[in-house]
């Protein structure tokens, strides 16, 4: 039996070698020494960048950038050209190697000078060598991922067959947007048990890393990534941004749609009749293109080339580049200031910078009208200032805004049709405040620890011994402070603009529990509707209770679930009563709402609580009860999905720590020239810092201070202060050097304060 299994394994192998990819299919090496070559023969024009390494074989992923001077980071819009994700799909390898060699070799005429000399043009050829290998080696032709040992035996499993090859991850299924909606590793239904594997986690192969960080840093405004289709279903389209299951458009829907639909009549079909199809794509798998878009508002295309016929002969695959090629000159014509023969070049552009210094600032821009809340923040470049937006042309209200800094809106802002708007923002810097503050319990008035968030444009959170140290700015601010075991502060903290500090001493009551249900004694006490369990897998310890397993699966379509108290519970008439439970929440967001509803009677339902949105990590939730006092409610905890098709609904609804609970929070805002009711030793900031950092302390009598700043191995570095300071708050400056006025080293350092009877350290680091 075995000597029949391993002959016919023999034969598979031996078959699969037999039809190696041909030779007219560039392999890696070959790939590799092309890109060395064309940088030698233009220096001054092309460059070969590394930006990371395969995820088993550790080869490097080569990025080629071209543009006049190249070494350096210019103010031009980015685009990238991506040849290969899928090892089996090698068109799009040929045509990207093709546009290289077209553009340097005719680098002196038009079009290509201008796109040289005012874009920032990349190409990466495969992003994902070790499968390119797979195939080019012709072990096997079909094999699409790269060669994560995933059963972990040490040993390549793949198959001749379509769709068992054991080993591998499909990158453009492990990317964080949307990635719980990719297969798993032994996907039910169809064929391909193993071909469209997600990974073991969000962004875990290396591929998708590199490719994210070079995303991050370059920020391109347009790319495309080539494909092709192995069961010819989805040849020769182009895919673009983005309506998800055919129901859900994103807000640049109408810009997608102007791209895709231009490139893909470009791009003739293979047998001549028509033009490539194009559409938006519906998928919500984790794919490189969505990632893009949520990320950088990058307009992708997906470019499925070819037909199912995915590595065709020499005279096929020449001709099959050339018709492609056009989508990657419309795209380059795109991006430019000016183009002739072009529905619409319309871009956002322009420089922000401190109003004060004139330095380029790293600030949010938001388009109100072409925005949604699970967008991460598109932002200017660092070093620069400089943001490049494509949207489709039209008047917006856009936003710019970076915490420290006034908002600076302009309500109606037109984008040009035909060549690039600039709109220049200075924006100006707010006057810094410094907030410290202890957390005290009521019973001792000794210190106790604490998470304080501070929300602000970007929120803040420290965990702390009860000592606490911010840098913000004038306005509103919400701030919570809660403490194991105590009565959670919950406010929005009110700056003035003439504040330049503020002392706050925040007192906490231990909690009286009126209500408690932490799911450890099971369900008892409640009515439950729908497939809610109890699950110790995902849980901030012991168990928790989850609608669809909470990321391991996910909620029906329609669903509307609920978990409901069985008795009416008495809302105490004093005492501040509130809500609290603990949450890790992923629906669509918009959508999909979870809500805390309480009636009294069963029927009719208040909703005090709603929420909708990817927050999948463990957060609590506050919910005063103070205008319910008084009254017998029963609570309910549901689910609603409102999708309309399949691929809408997310992993869902994970609860735990539900508590009823009453007391008190007493901030008391002394003012920075108060006397301190505790000595305190504040974290420094900033933290990390290169070259200063502040140090504050406060003292709640006048006495003699010590505090020395030592290096890991316990050596002193530097005493700040040696001598006798008033009651107060205190305000110290390390420049990062010794007592000899030499820079310390690169590090972590911590800082002992001794006053007294008291002695204090925290820890820092030194970043240089």
């Amino acid at each position: 039996m075995k000597t029949t299994v391993l002959t016919l394994l023999l034969l598979v192998v031996i078959a699969s070698m037999a039809f190696a990819l041909p030779s007219w299919y560039h392999t890696y090496s070959q790939i590799e020494t092309e890109l060395q070559q064309l940088e030698n023969q233009y220096p001054s024009i092309a460059k070969v960048y590394t930006i990371g390494y395969s995820q088993q074989d550790n080869i490097p992923i080569y990025a080629i950038k071209i543009s006049d001077n190249v070494e350096l980071e210019e103010q031009e819009p980015a685009v990238v050209f991506v040849g290969q994700v899928h090892a089996e799909e090698v068109l799009g390898v040929q045509t990207v190697m093709s546009n290289i060699n077209t553009i340097l070799a005719n680098s002196q005429q038009l079009p290509y000078g201008n796109w040289i000399n005012q874009l920032e043009i990349w190409f990466i050829p495969t992003l994902n060598p070790e499968g390119h290998n797979v195939v080019s080696a012709g072990l096997d032709l079909s094999y699409r991922k790269n060669k994560r040992d995933n059963n972990n035996n040490g040993i390549f499993d793949y198959s001749p067959l379509v769709g068992w090859d054991i080993d591998g991850v499909d990158i453009n299924r492990n990317f964080s947007f949307n990635w719980c909606h990719g297969d798993t590793l032994y996907q039910s239904g169809g064929n391909e048990y193993y071909d469209y594997y997600r990974g073991p986690a969000p962004m875990s192969e290396s591929e998708s890393q590199a490719f994210a960080a070079f995303a991050l840093e370059h920020k391109p405004v347009y790319s495309i990534i080539w494909h092709s289709s192995r069961t010819g279903n989805l040849s020769e389209k182009v895919f673009y941004p983005g309506n998800y299951a055919g129901h859900r458009p994103i807000p640049d829907l109408d810009l997608g749609t102007q791209v895709g639909t231009s490139v893909a009549s470009l791009i003739i079909t293979e047998n001549g009749t028509s033009g490539y199809e194009a559409s938006a794509s519906t998928a919500r798998k984790g794919g490189v293109n969505d990632w893009l878009y949520k990320e950088l508002g990058n307009i992708c295309l997906v470019i499925e080339c070819g037909t199912m016929n995915l590595q065709p002969d020499s005279l096929l695959m020449v001709d099959t580049v050339q018709r492609t090629s056009n989508g990657t000159w419309w795209i380059l014509n795109r991006t430019m200031p000016f183009a002739a023969n072009m529905v619409s070049n319309s871009m956002l552009t322009g420089v922000i910078t401190d109003a004060v210094t004139g330095l380029p600032l790293e600030a949010e821009i938001k388009i109100d009208q072409k925005h949604a809340r699970w967008f991460t923040p598109r932002k200017s470049d660092p070093t620069t200032g400089r943001y490049w937006r494509a949207v489709k042309n039209g008047t917006y209200t856009i936003r710019y805004r970076k915490k420290g800094y006034a908002e600076y809106v302009l309500p109606s802002q037109t984008v040009n049709n035909g060549s690039w708007t600039t709109v220049h923002v200075a924006m100006q810097p707010l006057p810094p405040v410094t907030l410290t503050g202890t957390v005290t319990s009521s019973v001792n008035g000794q210190l106790i620890p604490a998470n304080i968030v501070l929300f602000d444009v970007e929120n803040e959170t420290q965990d702390t011994n009860g000592e606490f140290i911010f840098t913000t700015y004038p306005g509103p601010h919400r701030i919570e402070i809660s403490a194991d075991g105590y009565y959670p502060l919950v406010q929005t903290l009110e700056i003035g603009s003439g504040a330049s500090a503020l002392n706050m001493h925040i007192v906490l009551t231990p909690e009286t529990v009126q209500f408690e249900e932490d799911w450890e004694s099971g369900t008892g006490g409640w009515t439950i509707n729908g497939p809610w369990v109890l699950q110790n897998e995902l849980s901030m310890s012991g168990y928790a209770i989850t609608d669809s397993w909470g990321g391991f699966g996910f909620y029906a379509l329609g669903a509307d679930v609920w978990i409901q108290t069985e008795n009416p519970i008495q809302i105490p008439v004093s005492g501040n009563p509130m809500l609290t439970f603990d949450q890790h929440l992923y629906t669509e967001f918009e959508f999909d709402p979870v809500r805390v509803q309480v009636s009294a009677d069963t029927l009719q339902w208040q909703t005090i609580y709603t929420q909708s949105g990817q927050y999948d990590w463990w957060h609590p939730v506050y919910i005063p009860l103070a205008e319910l006092a008084g009254q017998n409610l029963y609570f309910r905890f549901r689910l609603t999905d409102d999708s309309p098709a399949g691929g809408l609904n997310d992993p869902g609804w994970t609860i735990d720590n539900i508590k009823i609970i009453t007391g008190s929070a007493t901030s008391i805002d002394s003012g920075a020239e108060s006397i301190p009711v505790a000595t305190v030793l504040y974290p420094n900031y900033p933290n990390p810092f290169n070259p200063e950092t502040n140090i504050r302390f406060a003292l709640a009598q006048s006495g003699k201070v010590m505090l020395d700043i030592y290096n890991l191995k316990g050596q002193r570095v530097k005493t700040l202060a040696d001598g006798v300071y008033n009651a107060g708050t205190h305000t110290l400056k390390w420049n990062g050097t010794d007592d000899n006025g030499i820079p310390a080293a690169s590090g972590v350092y911590f800082y002992k304060m001794t006053a007294g009877t008291t002695a204090k350290t925290q820890k820092m680091i030194l970043m240089k």
